[in-house]
């Protein structure tokens, strides 16, 4: 609630995603050959904690949290996970930086719809570039901020970079959310 309070644009929302919407994220995920997964704004870990359970023994795990106390607080509570205190938009960098040509899955957490053009393009950008092929995207956006021009738009970016977009609502989520799953 602090991290809302403080930067409520960066941070999307005051309440941690729900089981459910965690389940839904991390379905499209193939868990089994899947040997580097990244998330892209952790927050407090409502994903990690399903990532770091479901991902294969030899998976690397990445987390990119922009707010250094909610970096700190995942790495803490999720040592399997390496998080690094960065913005999503250096994810080539930072993969670069590890020797990691390649990822298999990108979740994220950002909110996509209180980004600008520029913004938003520079993380999917980076997020297509990180993938292999036939790798997975997938984030989210709340059923609320579907009349926002940035949330329409973030879909139409998402279906002209990756071609397909799939949607699949979250009732059980406070907010209700869609989430956003798309195969490089």
């Amino acid at each position: 609630m602090r991290s809302f309070l403080a930067n409520p644009l960066r941070m999307g929302s005051a309440f941690p995603s729900s089981p459910a919407l965690a389940g839904q994220i991390t379905d499209p995920i193939n868990f089994a050959r899947a040997r580097v997964i990244v998330e892209l704004g952790p927050g407090t870990g409502a994903f990690t904690r399903l990532l770091a359970q479901r991902a294969h023994p030899a998976c690397r795990l990445l987390a990119l949290e922009l707010d250094p106390e909610l970096a700190a607080y995942v790495a803490t509570r999720y040592p399997r996970v390496e998080v690094i205190n960065a913005a999503a938009q250096r994810l080539p960098e930072v993969l670069a930086e590890r020797g990691i040509p390649q990822v298999d899955a990108v979740v994220c957490g950002l909110p996509f719809a209180n980004f600008s053009a520029v913004h938003q393009a520079s993380v999917v950008n980076a997020v297509r570039a990180a993938l292999r092929p036939g790798g997975a995207f997938v984030s989210y956006s709340f059923v609320h901020a579907q009349v926002l021009p940035t949330s329409r738009r973030f879909r139409r970016s998402l279906q002209e970079l990756f071609g397909r977009l799939d949607i699949h609502p979250v009732l059980l989520n406070a907010p209700p959310a869609l989430v956003y799953s798309c195969v490089a």
